[in-house]
């Protein structure tokens, strides 16, 4: 399986490169800031995707190199915190451009070669907040509940094509973004979640892999929330 997956250099993002390439995959990742090696069946490409036509040039040579694409996984995604009054135009095309926008280049890139082929599965790495709203980030929040609205949209769109599209919407979880919670925050967080922990990025990785194979054949449309049981 070919499988490509935009921000693949960091966290959730690294931990699906990681895991399909463990299966013996052949992984296309995109980076922007953060480099990866490529390796035996690891191929790395920079691209900004808040870029149309640095998305539609990557999308080109990624298919020239490794073949069509099976499976997208888009994990590209920044975060701010703050209040909205103190967020700028800049900061909205930013966050929108990039957690909401690279996802629409990159499906608008890729989704034609899964028509042709009459298979395909998209999965995009959303964000329980999407669903909640979160206070101080506004913006984040936002953009996170327009990947979901877009999602459901393509799975009754390419359903007829047999093409499966969902999000993972991860919950508390240790990677980069982290680091905008102070301590006293995280443990607050760590105390609403049932389990009593912060998540991992293997752990989201593991239900983004099986949303890609024919394990999960009947599943489309869906925001899969990998929690630890905080929106219950």
């Amino acid at each position: 399986m070919h499988v490509l997956i935009a921000g693949g250099s960091r966290g959730i993002g690294l931990a699906c490169t990681k895991l399909f390439a463990s299966k013996g995959d052949n992984v296309s990742v995109i980076y922007n800031n953060t480099p990866i090696e490529s390796s035996s069946n690891i191929t790395a490409f920079k691209c900004d995707v808040s870029d149309p036509e640095q998305v539609k040039d990557t999308v080109s040579k990624i298919t020239d190199t490794n073949g069509s694409i099976d499976s997208l996984v888009y994990s590209s995604g920044i975060a701010l915190t703050g209040l909205v009054t103190d967020f700028s135009a800049d900061n909205y095309r930013k966050i929108t451009d990039t957690n909401y926008g690279g996802l629409f280049f990159i499906t608008h890139e890729v989704i034609p070669q899964m028509v042709r082929n009459q298979k395909g599965t998209i999965t995009a790495i959303s964000s329980m907040w999407g669903q909640t709203g979160s206070s101080c980030e506004s913006l984040y929040a936002a953009s996170k509940g327009a990947v979901d609205a877009y999602i459901k949209s393509l799975a009754k769109e390419l359903g007829p094509s047999n093409i499966r599209v969902n999000a993972v919407s991860p919950g508390v979880v240790d990677t980069d973004m982290m680091k905008e919670y102070s301590d006293e925050d995280k443990e607050a967080l760590k105390d609403e979640t049932p389990l009593g922990r912060i998540g991992t990025p293997s752990e989201i990785a593991h239900v983004v892999y099986y949303l890609s194979t024919e394990s999960s054949s009947f599943i489309t449309g869906q925001i899969i929330g990998v929690n630890g049981g905080f929106l219950i």
